[in-house]
């Protein structure tokens, strides 16, 4: 049985097939300058709307709507989402764009990187991967995204189990979310 692993703000990653989401947060609570914040409401409420169709695995929506958003108002989450449309499509080259230019637009959209380093990983550069999640955890260590991702990552890597754990103990601290419970269930039947 294989460990998930859960990404972007707006889903969850069970190797290809499970999407289970999560509500999409914005990176800031305010319109970016020069942007009316009727248009700046209306490009989250699409980045939600986008959201709700990446969970139904309806992604041509799902991008529609993160595209729309993004011609409103410039927004990480936005082109974030774009990217979990990429990710999930198999587009990883694409994918890994799309989150490096969320992080770019705003640099305290980190969780762009977590998607990152979930891209890097599924290309089968484990090293880079781990890096990147050990970088994010160095900045923002209450992520239970990052520790989860970085347990499965650990896991495949046969790192052990207390390992694995170690970090999905702590990730249920932060966040008791169902992908880490059922995590924490694959390393019960070993």
């Amino acid at each position: 049985m294989s460990m998930r692993k859960k990404f972007c703000r707006h889903a969850t990653f069970g190797w290809y097939l499970s999407i289970v989401g999560c509500i999409a947060q914005l990176s800031a609570c305010f319109a970016p300058q020069g942007v009316p914040e009727a248009r700046f409401r209306r490009a989250h409420e699409l980045v939600a709307v986008g959201t709700r169709f990446l969970r139904e695995r309806n992604f041509s929506e799902a991008r529609q709507a993160f595209e729309l958003a993004s011609e409103l108002a410039p927004m990480a989450a936005a082109v974030d989402g774009l990217g979990c449309v990429a990710l999930l499509e198999g587009r990883y080259e694409v994918a890994e764009r799309y989150f490096w230019e969320a992080y770019e637009m705003d640099r305290t959209y980190e969780e762009a990187l977590v998607n990152v380093g979930l891209v890097k990983e599924l290309r089968g550069q484990r090293e880079e991967a781990r890096a990147i999640y050990l970088e994010y955890l160095g900045k923002n260590p209450l992520s239970a995204v990052a520790r989860n991702n970085l347990a499965a990552l650990e896991y495949d890597r046969g790192m052990g189990t207390m390992v694995t754990i170690d970090e999905l103990e702590k990730a249920i601290v932060l966040s008791d979310q169902v992908v880490i419970r059922d995590n924490l269930a694959v390393l019960a039947t070993k």
